[in-house]
């Protein structure tokens, strides 16, 4: 019977902004090996309706890939702070949208091949826009409304392709 690996030993590598790299030895029966662990803070992602359902996107720079990206508004769960809060934060910092017609749709392991995080997901309905954002010193976010057909058109052509909003299109399907 498959059972949970033990960990003989866990040690700290680095330390950055965005995640804290380990290496982890452990053992399962015979088995033995070291293993690579990103630690990384939870995140959010929202999946943001303006009040004629349209979904409210954001277009930003991603380092990662060195490329442009359109995707959902997503961020970083601060240290204990709710993911609500957190979802409503983040939406109103990058769009200048609020809501109050929220929905969990669950939750996702980033990758938990090598990751210990996980991204919550809210939808939020009849978004409004209240404000102007409020981006981080390093952030530029274009706002970007489309509806159903032209966001899958664009996942189809290859334009969307970030995982963890395509995972939340895939939880929104399901509620």
């Amino acid at each position: 019977m498959l059972k949970k690996w033990k960990t003989l030993e866990y040690r700290q590598i680095l330390k950055s902004f965005v995640f804290s790299y380990y290496t982890a030895k452990r053992e399962s029966g015979e088995m033995r090996g070291d293993f690579d662990v990103l630690e990384c803070r939870n995140w959010i992602n929202v999946i943001a309706l303006d009040q004629s359902g349209n979904f409210i996107l954001v277009k930003q720079y991603r380092h990662g890939i060195d490329d442009l990206t359109l995707e959902s508004v997503g961020g970083v769960v601060e240290s204990g702070e709710d993911t609500l809060v957190a979802a409503k934060r983040e939406l109103l910092e990058e769009t200048g949208h609020e809501s109050e017609d929220w929905t969990h749709l669950g939750r996702a392991s980033a990758n938990p091949a090598f990751m210990n995080n996980y991204c919550d997901y809210y939808l939020a309905k009849n978004c409004q826009k209240t404000s102007e954002q409020n981006l981080d010193p390093l952030e530029e976010i274009e706002v970007l409304k489309m509806n159903e057909v032209e966001l899958f058109e664009k996942i189809k052509s290859g334009e969307i392709h970030h995982s963890l909003f395509l995972a939340g299109l895939g939880l929104l399907k399901i509620s």
